[in-house]
């Protein structure tokens, strides 16, 4: 099976306050010494044969040269295959879309996170709503038909008739692809210090549901939690994660699956530089996935999705019998609408989505207070 290969680059203008990647705001006379190491790291790794997708993300990959990702790309050979790379509104030209094409990049991940510039001055963006506009333009007169724009819902003190604009503008630009963020306020994140007033779970919700309404009326489908497409244009790279396809990721803090075990990059430049330059891979951690680990990871990449999984394959795979204990609380949760479940199929609800973590958990431990779960089925 082919595998999906992940690239990160950390390098940004300047770190947004919501941020919690590994990203560095570090001079441009860096990004090429990293772009040497990263070349070595995939050398070293022997990673052979064709991926089924690339993933340039960070970080901000469109702030560096097109010739600089020319030269990673020629570690991958290949065609027909998803190759995106995000972008931020106001780090693209003319030549560096015209390289982007060359290098067989066909989709791009706009990071527009707002089209209004009293969201984006609040959330720390540089750029404002008119780059947003000017740098889809010019995509499509490059010729690119796979766009995705990104946007983040309920930034501090955003009212609800500001995201109806956003949601409205997303419309008009008609990308081929939209992912919706709710706004989570991590520890490593400046907000995650110093906190803005946050919305209450109500608020997500409404912001949430008018999002996916307007969407789905505009002929959008919802394919995951966070994500619609219009048909066909489902972002192949994610679904191989949130499907249990094996995936490389190469750069500073990146993760990998191999379909065994986990395991991930320092996330520290320095180190990264130490690694490579010692001959050596970045790995920082790793964890081979116990079966316990394994029924989590169904439940909750099966669950993201809008058309569930197969809990009755997925109880063949893993070994499981379905106690009654879990069969009375799914029935709990269909009559409260949270859950849709036919014997085969099991998935989330509309109304189930907006506190999929909570359903999941619930679905996961059957009965919290006597500390029974789905896991003690496994015979």
């Amino acid at each position: 099976m082919k595998q999906g290969v992940y690239i990160h680059i950390p390098f940004c203008e300047q770190r947004c306050y919501y941020c919690a990647f590994t990203v560095a705001t570090t001079p441009e006379s860096t990004y090429e010494p990293y772009i040497h190491r990263l070349m070595k790291e995939i050398r070293i790794s022997g990673i052979a044969g064709e991926p089924r997708s690339i993933y340039f993300g960070g970080g901000t990959p469109s702030i560096i040269a097109g010739a600089l990702l020319s030269r990673v790309m020629t570690l991958f050979p290949g065609s027909d295959r998803e190759v995106t790379i995000e972008v931020n509104p106001g780090t693209v030209s003319s030549d560096k879309l015209s390289c982007y094409r060359e290098l067989g990049i066909n989709r791009i991940s706009l990071g527009a996170q707002s089209l209004e510039d009293e969201d984006l001055k609040r959330a720390g963006r540089i750029h404002r709503s008119d780059a947003v506009f000017e740098d889809f333009k010019m995509f499509r007169r490059f010729g690119f038909n796979n766009i995705n724009l990104d946007l983040i819902a309920g930034l501090p003190e955003q009212r609800l008739e500001v995201w109806n604009r956003n949601v409205d503008g997303v419309v008009r630009l008609r990308p081929e692809h939209v992912s919706i963020y709710m706004l989570d306020q991590e520890e490593r994140s400046a907000w995650g210090s110093h906190a803005p007033s946050v919305r209450a779970d109500d608020d997500f919700a409404i912001f949430y549901e008018e999002a996916a309404a307007r969407l789905v009326s505009a002929g959008y489908v919802q394919y995951e939690i966070s994500n619609w497409a219009l048909p066909g244009s489902e972002c192949r790279h994610n679904l191989g994660y949130w499907t249990g396809i094996p995936y490389r990721g190469f750069g500073v803090g990146a993760h990998s699956y191999d379909g065994v075990r986990r395991f991930w990059n320092t996330s520290s430049l320095s180190e990264y530089a130490d690694y490579i330059d010692g001959g050596r891979l970045p790995i920082s951690g790793t964890e081979t996935l116990t079966r316990q680990m394994k029924i989590e990871e169904r439940f909750l990449l099966g669950l993201r999705q809008t058309a569930g999984f197969d809990f009755r394959a997925a109880a063949r795979e893993l070994e499981l019998s379905i106690p009654a204990e879990w069969i009375s609380r799914v029935h709990e949760l269909q009559q409260g609408g949270m859950i849709e479940f036919d014997g085969t199929v099991l998935k989330l609800t509309p109304r189930g989505r907006l506190v999929a973590s909570s359903v999941t958990e619930e679905l996961i431990w059957a009965n919290p207070a006597s500390h029974s779960s789905i896991f003690e089925a496994i015979r």
